[in-house]
């Protein structure tokens, strides 16, 4: 049983709301397309550096979870075989926040573009709940995370890339945006897609994308709420700010946002500080805002 942390956890993933007959549409996921096998078999997945795992429904699903979906057919690719991780295993059941995935294990030829291809293995699902996979709008979840998500070895598709020499500089960078212009590039970044300097931080532990944060501030100024630090996971998965609820209620309790956004244009940026730099988010960034009714997004 591999029990997934952050994708899905307690949110969802695709959200509109009618707020006073303007409607909200926030960018929740970001995803592409990626193919498997030979003759290739495009999937829409969705980049996310909270997991480990390339997940894909097979043709063996066949339930509402799955079948909104394109499915992997290991019968219609030759280069499609079976495999056993190192600890015996064949299969898996995987439990995310708000669903559960039961799959097995195989192993294909992977692309992410024409030149950027590698052998892969990865979890060809049997079975998807209803809730969330009916609705999400990619297939699958490509997970950038570190081996130690993985399901075993040849599972980390950024390792195995690395490995056969087929990402530059052994880096990806991801933009995004609200518009329709949002991509990852394996292989360094774009300069003219940089707001300001990069601010490097170190990842503390390497399982999720995980920094340390020496604290939050409201407009440049600390506010105490990580006293010896805090770490936190930089994750594309998920659209939500998330921490200890302690942390969560007592930064809720000091942002003292009005349900009606009477103090809308008085609530501060939001940042936080590492390695002497602040980044931060203004109120448009964290919170929902329409005449007479805010909402935490």
């Amino acid at each position: 049983m591999h029990y997934e942390e952050l994708l899905f956890t307690r949110q969802k993933k695709l959200r509109t709301r009618m707020v006073s007959a303007m409607e909200i549409i926030h960018k929740t996921a970001y995803w592409g397309t990626v193919t498997l096998g030979s003759p290739a078999q495009d999937f829409k997945v969705i980049f996310d550096t909270g997991s480990g795992n390339l997940i894909i429904p097979s043709t063996n699903c066949d339930m509402s979870g799955c079948n909104s979906h394109r499915k992997y057919s290991p019968t219609n690719s030759s280069t499609s075989a079976p495999v056993v991780n190192e600890r015996g295993e064949r299969s898996t059941e995987i439990s995310f926040g708000t669903g559960e995935i039961t799959g097995d294990y195989y192993k294909d030829k992977f692309c992410i573009a024409d030149n950027l291809c590698t052998e892969v293995r990865f979890v060809a699902a049997s079975s998807q709940s209803a809730e969330p996979f009916s609705v999400t709008p990619f297939d699958g979840i490509l997970g950038l995370g570190f081996r130690d998500l993985s399901m075993g070895d040849h599972f980390n598709i950024v390792d195995e890339l690395n490995a056969n020499s087929m990402l530059p500089g052994g880096t990806f960078a991801v933009f995004l945006t609200e518009d329709f212009d949002s991509e990852i590039t394996f292989g360094g970044y774009r300069p003219e897609q940089l707001a300001s300097g990069i601010v490097w931080a170190e990842v503390v532990r390497e399982s999720y994308w995980e920094v340390r944060v020496d604290d939050i501030t409201f407009n440049n100024v600390e506010t105490g709420l990580c006293q010896g630090g805090c770490q936190v996971a930089v994750d594309t998965g998920t659209s939500m700010l998330a921490g200890p609820s302690d942390l969560v209620e007592e930064l809720t309790d000091r942002l003292d946002a009005k349900d009606d956004c009477s103090n809308f244009k008085n609530l501060p940026r939001i940042g936080f500080k590492l390695n002497n730099k602040v980044l931060n988010l203004s109120p448009e960034d964290y919170m929902d805002h329409s005449p007479g009714i805010a909402l935490s997004p």
